[in-house]
């Protein structure tokens, strides 16, 4: 490129690339590198530190040395990777936003490629997206080819990318997915007028990019993998760790708590509305009390979650049997310990 790191200092960066970050000081390194090993190098890294109170801080000094594409800020907003991801936002100078996570990891040509096609095709495209690849940290093996089946979706051809449809964007990030954060290169302003939601401790990306979605925006699709994700004990919404039904209870409220803002701040049509309802009545039902409140003999909390489950979907028959069955087991437990729960 005859580009030196000099001479990229000079003018303000193409990327902006923002990364929340907490204690990770046995995986800073991992993702440092697959930044610094960037074919592009136009970028600013920006690492918002969450209140890191291991060495995480001086393990990204020690590594970036005198890099000064790279700072290392501290989160202001809420706690947690939501909080952190709008530090980045409010910090971010680039011409584009990409987001990764302190934990994984990208191929050497996912900037170049997508600033590429946004440079390219600056009227076409507001955001590029690509395929994530998720593997099991222990064993380094895959264990989702997370492929975006693209066979029924209306594309238009764009440089062997596919450029979606605008009008079925949103629809299908609703129902399944279009856009995921960690291969998500696109404009500042549009990234920038999205808000990541501090309320919710799980389900962020999905919210983010679904509000993101919600914009009538312009997405093209490179149908190749761009990122690896690795599952291990420590990720968030624990994919790999133990699911007790205490530690799940926090995941599905989040998870109904997106549903009620997709249902109560963005706009739906009739069938999106049901769709969305259906998903939270199942979310309070099975989710919450069934897998969640039942498992810890929260009865009562369990019975509240299935009356909810049943406004929005008053004739579901397996709801209702199952609410019959945890009245019996309230009833059951209440004569055993000579009180309710």
């Amino acid at each position: 490129h005859g580009v030196t790191k000099n001479s990229v200092l000079s003018q303000k960066p193409t990327v902006s690339i923002i990364i929340p970050i907490f204690n990770r000081e046995n995986l800073v390194d991992r993702v440092v590198n697959t930044v610094l090993n960037q074919t592009f190098l136009h970028w600013e890294l920006l690492f918002i530190d969450d209140g890191s109170t291991d060495k995480t801080k001086s393990k990204i000094t020690s590594l970036c040395g005198n890099d000064a594409r790279i700072r290392c800020i501290d989160n202001v907003h809420a706690k947690g990777p939501s909080g952190a991801r709008n530090t980045g936002l409010d910090n971010a100078q680039g011409k584009y936003i990409a987001y990764q996570d302190s934990d994984d990891e990208w191929i050497e040509t996912h900037l170049e490629t997508m600033v590429s096609f946004l440079e390219k095709y600056p009227d076409k495209i507001d955001v590029m997206t690509a395929d994530p690849l998720r593997k099991y940290e222990e064993t380094k093996e895959v264990f989702n080819y997370d492929k975006l089946d693209i066979s029924n979706f209306k594309t238009t051809d764009l440089d062997g990318a596919y450029l979606f449809d605008k009008s079925e964007i949103f629809d299908r990030q609703l129902k399944g997915r279009v856009v995921t954060t960690q291969c998500i290169v696109g404009k500042s302003e549009l990234l920038k007028s999205v808000r990541w939601n501090e309320r919710l401790n799980a389900a962020v990306d999905i919210m983010y990019n679904l509000e993101l979605c919600a914009k009538d925006i312009s997405v093209c699709h490179v149908s190749e993998y761009h990122a690896i994700y690795w599952a291990h004990d420590d990720n968030l919404t624990n994919v790999s760790g133990g699911h007790s039904p205490k530690r799940m209870e926090r995941i599905h409220s989040a998870f109904a708590l997106y549903w009620e803002l997709v249902l109560t701040t963005i706009k739906l049509n009739k069938a999106q509305k049901e769709f969305v309802e259906k998903n939270l009545s199942k979310c309070y039902a099975w989710h919450l009390a069934y897998h969640t409140f039942e498992p810890q003999k929260k009865y009562t909390v369990a019975i509240q979650y299935y009356q909810k489950a049943l406004t929005l979907l008053p004739n579901d028959s397996h709801i209702k049997k199952a609410m019959k069955k945890a009245k019996f087991k309230h009833f059951l437990n209440k004569l055993r310990t000579g009180h309710g729960d």
